[in-house]
Parts: C-alpha cells; structure tokens; sequence
C-alpha cells in the first residue's frame, strides 16, 4: 500500500515542490485529503501527487515575524 503525503509530510516541514519546471522552496501548513496545502513564495498551493513534492534538500529556518 503506498503512503498518502499527510503519511510523509507534516505540518511545518520544509519541501520543496515543482512549479513550471522548477523545484521551489515552500513549507507544508496542513493536510487536507487527498494532498497538502503547501506555501511558496507568498502563495498557497493544493499538491496531490507525490511527483510534485520533495523533502527540502537543506532546511530553512522559520521566517521571523512580519
């Protein structure tokens, strides 16, 4: 049986996930069947296939506050 994406990723890991053709850092804020909610650049994004998301290859530290 294959893992769901809230299996493999919780809320506040650092991924990184694919936008036109380029791997974009973001951080996962929640789990919604059947995928994630995911924010990059400002923007929130619903990814559902596990093509499209990746653990981040190096962390970022939390934003401070704005």
């Amino acid at each position: 049986m294959v893992s769901r994406l809230s299996d493999l990723y919780q809320p506040g890991d650092h991924v990184e996930i694919l936008l036109a053709n380029h791997w974009r850092p973001g951080q996962v804020l929640a789990a919604q069947h059947p995928g994630l909610w995911v924010q990059s650049a400002g923007q929130r994004w619903f990814v559902t296939n596990r093509r499209h998301i990746r653990p981040a290859a190096t962390p970022r530290p939390p934003a401070g506050p704005r």
